[in-house]
């Protein structure tokens, strides 16, 4: 357990003071998203790729796997962090467009992002579902069990981040 929460916390200590520092002199109510974020498409893919890969050597540091389970577990991860990129390109896409719809958002909008954010989620959690067999199978119940914790743990970080940033929708 020592292991996990130093992991864990080695990925998201710097995250969530960088963001915190970052956003420190200027007032939420005050400043729309378009305005805080200057940062281009290709530096947050960067970013993005970094988070995928620490996330990576998280799982690694907490998953011990023998020669043979990694050959098997890696490609499935692999997979499966695929498929999760997606819904979090969703998550991605509904933040640019309420960026460029802050402003002006409408009832209409604000219940569409509201509600294709929350499919997003569903997602995320569906895959979990989806490849915990296909983990169990590789790596065994507690094994799969602990992936599926450090992943949940991960995952909510990364909301967390994300929703620190984002403003609530003006009424």
């Amino acid at each position: 357990m020592k292991k996990i929460l130093i992991a864990v916390t080695i990925l998201a200590v710097p995250a969530l003071f960088a963001t915190s520092a970052a956003h420190a002199q200027q007032p939420i109510s005050t400043t729309t998203v378009a305005e805080r974020t200057s940062v281009s498409d290709a530096e947050i893919e960067l970013m993005r790729k970094d988070l995928r890969s620490k996330r990576k050597q998280v799982i690694a540091a907490n998953i011990q796997l023998t020669d043979k389970e990694a050959e098997q577990f890696w490609p499935v991860y692999d997979q499966y962090a695929a498929d999760q990129r997606k819904a979090y390109d969703i998550h991605y896409g509904l933040l640019k467009e309420y960026a460029a719809n802050e402003k002006t958002m409408s009832d209409a909008l604000a219940l569409s992002l509201t509600k294709r954010w929350t499919e997003a989620d569903h997602a995320k959690a569906e895959l979990r579902v989806k490849y915990f067999p296909r983990f169990e199978k590789v790596i065994g119940a507690k094994r799969a069990a602990r992936l599926c914790q450090l992943d949940r743990m991960l995952t909510l970080m990364v909301d967390l981040q994300i929703g620190s940033d984002v403003p609530l929708i003006a009424p």
